[in-house]
């Protein structure tokens, strides 16, 4: 963050006279909020590596128009002045009070909420905005959001200078990380909802022989960013379906349940007779590994194409970086030569949990569940592992 900060002494002193004296108030650089993202079109955009890049849009990610959410009560006083005999389908009412619970288990923490997810889907949408970040990607078949990579400038230092400066040239300041998040919806046999949200992260790092360059490269998981983003969900949720509740919903009510607490090793890997990853053993039973499983998947970026929670299997597309370069070198010299080779296109596979009792059997098929003939299984075997520990 140093570097960027430097940015400000190319900049003229006069500049600090168009801030004006009404940015020299006392409370504003002190800013206690954990999170102020800016996802504005103004800012430079993230260039980050090609297996992390965003897949193009398309009909199937565009934000759909928000259905309206009606609770039991306000059914009933709409039915009863219209005095009229109505049939409501199920999908268009919801639980008289609805909660958000913080669930936890070990190191991992999500929401359950008692409301279907297709009511809930409108609230998820509107979340994101709400704390500054855009959504880039969204399946409603499969119940996931990705929010577009943002930068939070509640991590830059709120003294005299930036609270007048900044506000002029915002884009002299930097934290050199920027943040994305996951969001999954998925049903659970009651009818209710589990809410799953993980963080990612790239940090800019310089590099050449000068340090006269800069590159993005992934950095670690914020695990309490992802707490926090599940606290403000609850909120969301709890003032959306519960607007005349005579005690809302407060922050301190639910902060205790998203202590972290440390989590033993999980996991082992399982070798063939020579010595080839062929599965992972996952010291878990069926339906929380379940939920481990799904939350390594978002964390490591896989693109989620589809699950099937009774057949027991994730779809991700992968593209692994030594399978790219055996596909691009199949492609020739002289079409390496001329710079038309084509983009190698991401394979499907499925992270296969077979129920053992008290442990899950992972292991890694072809798209088609049929055994992989790209050799990337192993590969990501062993990344699943490494994430499990």
């Amino acid at each position: 963050m140093t570097k960027h900060v430097l940015r400000l002494a190319a900049i003229s002193p006069a500049l600090i006279a168009l801030s004006g004296c009404s940015y020299f108030g006392i409370d504003q650089y002190f800013n206690q909020d954990k999170v102020q993202y800016e996802s504005s079109n103004t800012r430079q955009n993230l260039e980050v590596p090609p297996d992390m890049a965003p897949i193009p849009q398309d009909d199937r990610f565009q934000v759909p128009s928000r259905p309206s959410v009606v609770s039991m009560n306000a059914e009933a006083a709409r039915e009863a002045a219209a005095n009229a005999d109505k049939t409501v389908t199920p999908s268009s009412i919801v639980a008289t009070t609805v909660t958000a619970k913080v669930m936890r288990e070990g190191g991992e923490r999500w929401l359950r909420v008692n409301a279907p997810a297709d009511q809930l889907w409108a609230v998820v949408q509107d979340f994101w905005p709400s704390v500054g970040l855009t959504i880039m990607k969204q399946d409603p078949k499969t119940g996931y959001m990705e929010t577009v990579w943002a930068e939070n400038k509640a991590k830059l230092p709120q003294d005299i200078i930036r609270g007048t400066l900044g506000k002029v040239l915002d884009f002299a300041y930097s934290t050199g990380e920027r943040d994305q998040y996951r969001c999954r919806l998925e049903r659970t046999p009651d009818g209710s909802t589990d809410i799953f949200i993980t963080h990612r992260s790239m940090v800019e790092v310089v590099s050449g022989a000068q340090n006269e360059t800069t590159l993005w490269q992934p950095g670690p998981t914020d695990t309490t960013m992802e707490a926090e983003m599940l606290q403000r969900l609850a909120l969301r949720i709890d003032a959306e379906f519960n607007p005349d509740a005579a005690e809302p919903l407060k922050a301190e009510d639910i902060r205790k349940d998203l202590i972290q607490v440390p989590a033993e090793a999980k996991s082992n890997i399982v070798k063939s007779a020579d010595g080839a990853v062929e599965a992972v053993e996952l010291k878990e039973p069926y339906d929380r590994a379940w939920r481990t499983v799904g939350l390594v998947i978002d964390r490591m970026g896989f693109e989620l194409v589809d699950r099937d929670r009774v057949a027991g299997y994730f779809m991700v597309r992968y593209l692994d970086p030594k399978y790219e370069a055996a596909k691009k070198s199949e492609q020739g010299f002289f079409t390496n030569l001329f710079g038309s080779d084509k983009a190698v296109d991401a394979p499907n596979y499925r992270i296969h949990l077979a129920d053992e009792g008290a442990t899950t059997r992972i292991t890694v098929q072809a798209g088609d569940g049929n055994a992989d003939t790209t050799g990337v299984a192993p590969n990501i075997l062993t990344l699943l592992a490494e994430q499990l520990r």
